[in-house]
């Protein structure tokens, strides 16, 4: 290549460069981070297709994940959903929807971190195949839609109205996970203009795509009230954006000095906790702490631990006069994907908070062992259908490794401070020590109490002796 070509080459490549920085849309949708990645490879079996929390089982959405040959029988489904919301709404052509998608198309590729290298042609279709199809996944239950057994991902079936079609069952939870990865996610308001296009002209009542997405959430703690989330679709991103405002909104943002940031690689937390306790001895107050003792470590001083019902949100915990109040958190399979993808959300939108990143932190400080996890277990915190308690608190340590987070701005930093006081307290401990020694089971109590009396018995006995001596009766 000649000088002056390739000067025309680089300046060509600098302008596109240029041209792609203007959005019309801030990204939201992010390929995960490799570090990310890499940290959770060795929790998987190498010899499966699927080595990680962050790639779709059943279906692909969007164009990160689109051809794979594993997720190809979803997309003659795709085409058959697009066809029954056709057929639903005669008024509706197909020539609209894609004009429709047409006039979102530059907006919808500003959401994606990366170029897409896709046609004009290519991308409009995927927007609708993919809308279609989530819209319809979300609907199902609205359109009195009845789900199928298992087997036979691909056959249909036709519903009493002669038009529903659904997969077969128990794929509604399966591909609800899919659907709520970082890498699998199309734009919200794609999913709005589909939404009101193709739903809600054929439904009277007055519904909502974000109050029928929160529904189909998996709950992954029990007892969790409703949420008051009242956000319109043009805040929305995306559903794993969606799903992470209906968690966040119980968390009240912490009062902060700007002066001291402190924005911290939780796999290096360990060191910093070595090296705080060893420069402690002689100072009166570290501000702020950035860990908390375990689980077991705890008991010993004193802290009681209670499940924490009917709220909204597992991030909720509180600290209050020693008690650590936790929300059920059920460790599964599907709890595997959902938390590393709402951390992966969090390490790279940047005009976000770090609060699922400082729960599992939190959670990491507590875990260290399977012991941990028994007492949580014990007390319902933890509701573990993992393989084993070990495999339950591997996961749980494996959450903070590659992730970052501002501490000076956590939720839960005066809970840390707060805990740290309670436990730096000898009278806690001696009286935990205590309770732990003779009051642990009931034939303890009993023994000591029958011991108490034997030593008032006794001392009532010498009393009565002495007095009897030193004053006789006349």
């Amino acid at each position: 290549m000649e000088a002056g070509d390739q000067v025309e080459s680089l300046r060509s490549r600098m302008k596109d460069a240029h041209c792609n920085r203007w959005r019309q849309e801030p990204c939201s949708i992010y390929r995960v981070p490799f570090k990310l990645r890499w940290s959770h490879v060795d929790a998987y079996d190498p010899s499966l297709i699927y080595r990680g929390p962050y790639d779709p089982f059943y279906v692909s959405i969007g164009p990160y994940h689109r051809g794979k040959p594993q997720l190809q029988p979803m997309e003659e489904f795709k085409l058959r959903v697009l066809q029954n919301l056709l057929s639903r709404n005669p008024t509706i052509t197909l020539e609209r929807c894609l004009e429709e998608m047409k006039g979102l198309e530059l907006r919808a590729r500003s959401c994606y971190s990366e170029v897409i290298d896709m046609s004009s042609e290519e991308f409009v279709e995927m927007m609708l195949l993919d809308g279609c199809f989530t819209v319809f996944i979300l609907t199902c239950e609205l359109n009195d839609l009845v789900w199928m057994p298992r087997e036979g991902l691909q056959e249909t079936e036709h519903n009493v109205d002669g038009g529903g079609i659904a997969p077969r069952v128990s794929l509604l939870d399966d591909v609800m996970y899919d659907l709520l990865l970082l890498e699998n996610q199309i734009p919200f308001f794609v999913l709005k203009a589909l939404f009101n296009l193709l739903i809600t002209g054929f439904h009277n009542e007055n519904i909502s795509l974000e109050h029928l997405a929160i529904e189909h959430f998996p709950a992954i703690y029990p007892g969790r009230k409703d949420s008051n989330l009242f956000v319109t679709g043009d805040k929305v991103q995306h559903l794993l954006h969606l799903l992470y405002l209906s968690i966040i909104p119980v968390i009240e943002p912490r009062k902060s000095d700007a002066s001291s940031k402190k924005l911290l690689r939780c796999d290096l937390l360990p060191i910093f906790r070595r090296k705080m306790a060893s420069s402690s001895k002689g100072q009166d107050k570290l501000e702020p702490e950035i860990w908390i003792p375990t689980v077991t470590q705890m008991k010993e001083a004193g802290v009681k631990f209670k499940v924490k019902n009917s709220t909204s949100s597992f991030l909720d915990v509180t600290f209050r006069d020693g008690v650590l109040e936790i929300p059920t958190l059920v460790l599964d399979d599907d709890t595997k994907s959902l938390l590393p993808n709402l951390i992966a959300y969090e390490q790279c939108y940047r005009y976000t908070k770090f609060h699922v990143t400082n729960y599992t932190f939190f959670m990491d400080c507590l875990v260290n062992t399977p012991a941990d996890v028994s007492i949580l277990q014990d007390k319902t915190i933890i509701m573990n259908d993992l393989s084993s308690e070990n495999e339950a608190a591997q996961f749980i340590n494996q959450l903070g490794i590659e992730v970052a987070c501002d501490w000076n701005e956590s939720y839960l930093s005066d809970l840390f401070n707060e805990v740290n006081r309670f436990c730096g307290l000898r009278r806690n401990k001696w009286r935990a020590k205590l309770v732990r020694d003779y009051f642990s089971n009931p034939w303890t109590i009993i023994s000591l109490g029958a011991a108490v009396v034997l030593l008032v018995l006794t001392f009532l006995q010498t009393f009565f002796a002495m007095y009897t001596y030193f004053h006789p009766s006349s």
